[in-house]
């Protein structure tokens, strides 16, 4: 790949990163499914894996409810069909109607399959220092 096509690459996944952001502060379950592959595999901050379906039934039913998520840094790194993301944020909100404020870091991987692109694989962890 060229560096041209990685620049461009890069500011798309930027857009589909900035998208997913606010799907969920907003808790879109819409956006989020279509943002989401639906053979997702997600590992949250407690070490369980998830689903898409576990994903968004979180954001359905109210169990988790984001206020913030403040991107502290992102480094993107573009691949031919896929896109790998490695981010710290500041979140915040409530879990379960316990209000929590943490920093996390995130990895995720895009795939573009028929034009579109969704996260495949994504994990997150507590940043404890």
């Amino acid at each position: 790949m060229t560096i041209a096509s990685d620049t461009i690459h890069e500011a798309v996944i930027e857009q589909c990163e900035e998208r997913l952001r606010l799907a969920m502060l907003a808790g879109d379950v819409e956006a989020l499914n279509t943002l989401l592959a639906d053979d997702l595999i997600f590992i949250d901050h407690q070490g369980r894996r998830a689903s898409k379906a576990d994903d968004l039934q979180v954001y359905r039913s109210g169990v988790l409810e984001l206020v913030q998520i403040e991107i502290l840094d992102r480094i993107i790194k573009p691949l031919d069909n896929a896109a790998l993301v490695s981010l710290r944020a500041r979140v915040a909100g409530a879990y379960y109607g316990e209000k929590f404020s943490e920093k996390l870091a995130y990895t995720r991987v895009w795939s573009r399959t028929s034009g579109a692109w969704t996260i495949i694989a994504a994990h997150c962890s507590r940043i404890t220092m």
